[in-house]
């Protein structure tokens, strides 16, 4: 049995060539290691652990990884994780994770007892990123109607998927009982469900697809299914993308592309009133996130095209919105390819650790997808 195996690593530092910056590497670069999505909890309170997907079994499975003492322990086994959408629950004691699209499952930290909290029902199919609610009670997700479903393992197969309406339903489970209830369903493609924090009423999910095709993406809905309201409406040639709350809940941010404009904007709604803000010019960002209170925001850098220039922007970003201040903090130097029929896995999807001196991301410049720490 692999799940308690434990696996010495041993960091790598140097200085970034561009900006003279301390990056550590964590992983070994010839196995596939990558970080959880951006906006899902990996770090325990004290920033001393962290939780990371890899491949040392040959297939994903989720790993803790001590810092101070450099080791991984395996807390899972078996094929079928979804190694991007788990996260620590808000008491550092549980992972949380689906299995095979299918099964909502708790990993007790210290035992490694494992717990079927939710299963899907067979006609449907669990679907990206599930997320929870601040006190980790409650959770939100997206099945997408089994007949309908089909892997989606490159971005033309993402473009294509879109125009098959599949049938959608929005979903929230208890934790406690495992007890689930359809919040909305319909026949589009709904993505990207996230708690407001600090408020359950609150949800946000967003109409998935190509950012050309699609209506409007951004969307807020109460726990009920009640007051399905638009964030912002797109004007013609702009669309939005990679929307977060601010960890407390002050504000949904997003980014924003105009065709044609070289620059992208960060921006942000008022959950209350919904009045869009535009906070600064950014560059070519693909995902950001921010501090506690949104006063910090880290980007990574990725290839755009401004005219028939294809242009690859290498650095992770670190924003201050209270200096107006921006900071290339180094090179990810990723290649962004699919990797293993995955769109997502040499993507950086960068956060700050809970004392905001580190970003952490992922990055294949040395090999396979291995996790970075770099100072801020």
């Amino acid at each position: 049995m692999a799940k308690g195996k434990k696996i010495q690593l041993s960091f790598r530092a140097r200085r970034d060539k561009e900006t003279g910056t301390e990056v550590l590497r964590l992983t070994p670069p010839h196995i596939i290691c990558h970080r959880n999505y951006f906006y899902q909890k990996c770090f325990s309170q004290d920033g001393q652990r962290l939780i990371f997907g890899g491949a040392f079994e040959g297939h994903w499975n989720y790993y803790s990884l001590d810092l101070e003492k450099q080791i991984a322990t395996q807390l899972t086994e078996g094929e079928g994780d979804n190694t991007f959408g788990g996260f620590l629950s808000a008491d550092d004691r549980s992972l949380w994770y689906v299995k095979n699209t299918r099964e909502l499952r708790r990993v007790d930290l210290d035992s490694l007892e494992e717990y079927v909290v939710y299963e899907v029902d067979d006609e449907w199919v669990a679907y990206g990123t599930w997320v929870a609610n601040s006190d980790c009670s409650q959770l939100v997700g997206i099945e997408i109607k089994k007949s309908d479903w089909s892997p989606l393992t490159d971005w033309q197969k993402f473009r294509d998927f879109y125009f098959t309406n599949p049938e959608c339903r929005l979903i929230r489970v208890d934790l406690h009982t495992g007890k689930q209830q359809t919040i909305l369903q319909e026949k589009r493609w709904l993505g990207h469900p996230i708690y407001r924090p600090f408020d359950d009423n609150t949800i946000a999910f967003c109409h998935e697809g190509p950012r050309d095709a699609i209506d409007a993406r951004m969307w807020l809905i109460n726990q009920d299914g009640s007051h399905v309201r638009n964030v912002r409406q797109h004007s013609e040639g702009e669309s939005f993308t990679h929307e977060f709350w601010v960890p407390d809940g002050s504000a949904l941010y997003y980014v924003a592309h105009k065709e044609g404009d070289a620059h992208r904007y960060l921006c942000s709604a008022d959950p209350q009133t919904l009045e869009n803000r535009q906070l600064r010019t950014i560059p070519p960002c693909s995902h950001l996130m921010s501090n506690h209170d949104g006063s910090l925001v880290v980007g990574d850098g990725a290839p755009h095209k401004t005219g028939n220039i294809d242009l690859n922007d290498p650095f992770i970003w670190v924003f201050d919105l209270k200096k107006g201040t921006q900071k290339a903090v180094c090179q990810h130097n990723t290649s962004w390819k699919v990797l293993d029929g995955d769109r997502q896995v040499t993507h950086p999807h960068p956060s700050f650790s809970p004392d905001n001196q580190w970003v952490l991301y992922t990055s294949d410049e040395e090999g396979m997808p291995a996790l970075y720490l770099a100072r801020v």
